[in-house]
């Protein structure tokens, strides 16, 4: 009896672990980020990303500036696995102006690489990975 009530825990552990990690999985892509997306139409579309040191570890709490040529732009952190979320600018602001920087205290910047996508649709999110080094 002791091994059937045992082995029941162990597969209800089993898919706790699976159930968790596929949604941080889905929750880290770029595309269909959840309920929060605004879908308006003044707006432009959001970014996101990773930031990762030179090993390809992700860094959390990094700080990430999304900015716009000459305007301004939005600070925000990296969550526990190193991703970013900003939302969109207006839809006047042209993609190709957007900025993005990455800092974290003893690291230092070393590169930053955006990925387009290969759809024309501008609601699509833009995802820009920034690579550290410790310094």
């Amino acid at each position: 009896m002791s091994s059937a009530i045992r082995r029941v825990g162990w597969m209800a552990g089993a898919v706790l672990a699976i159930a968790c990690a596929v949604s941080i999985a889905a929750w880290a892509g770029g595309s269909g980020f959840g309920d929060d997306d605004d879908n308006s139409e003044e707006e432009g579309p959001s970014y996101f990303g990773f930031v990762r040191d030179t090993s390809g570890a992700t860094v959390p709490d990094a700080k990430v500036t999304v900015g716009v040529k000459n305007r301004g732009g939005v600070v925000t952190r990296t969550d526990l696995l190193g991703t970013y979320k900003v939302p969109g600018f207006g839809k006047e602001v042209d993609p190709k102006d957007v900025e993005v920087s990455c800092d974290k205290p003893g690291y230092k910047q070393l590169r930053v690489v955006r990925r387009s996508s290969p759809s024309s649709d501008p609601k699509i999110p833009i995802e820009t990975e920034c690579t550290l080094q410790r310094s």
